[in-house]
């Protein structure tokens, strides 16, 4: 049987996840203080960079970071923020790659693209790359038609 999916486009910015397109998706629990959350944000035309919001764990439940926009604002572990044209990437202090986000510009707007294997507090794996992008693992909270958070 062939099942088909919702997806609401953007005419400005989406992100490309679980084989579609979305202006903006929500992951977990961002308002919890210690769980996990990955929050892909709307962006408004007249901006292009992505607005990615997150709590991110090991593969055992143990914190790594948790990122606020363009920053790092938790970091018990030492992770590095890299930039580099068109995105930045999440190192473990080994040099692992954690999270790789980069935006492509096109004639009529942009498109982001996320890779990473990400667990939640109770080492569950909640998204892995797939492709060019990333599959997500369990249920998407929200699709997002609006910005859930004004940075």
């Amino acid at each position: 049987m062939l099942k088909f999916r919702e997806s609401v486009v953007s005419a400005h910015h989406n992100y490309l996840v679980n084989q579609m397109l979305a202006p903006g998706f929500l992951i977990g629990n961002p308002v919890s203080k210690d769980e996990f959350y990955f929050l892909a944000d709307v962006v408004l035309p007249g901006e292009s960079e992505p607005k990615i919001c997150s709590r991110l764990y090991d593969a055992r439940g143990g914190f790594l970071l948790e990122m606020e926009a363009r920053e790092i604002v938790q970091n018990p572990s030492g992770c590095l923020r890299q930039p580099f044209p068109g995105g930045y990437r999440i190192v473990t202090p080994s040099g692992e790659s954690l999270l790789n986000v980069q935006t492509e510009s096109f004639a009529n707007g942009f498109l982001t693209r996320i890779q990473g294997k990400l667990y939640d507090q109770g080492g569950k794996l909640r998204i892995e790359p797939y492709y060019d992008a990333i599959q997500v693992h369990g249920e998407v909270g929200l699709w997002l038609k609006e910005p859930f958070r004004k940075k």
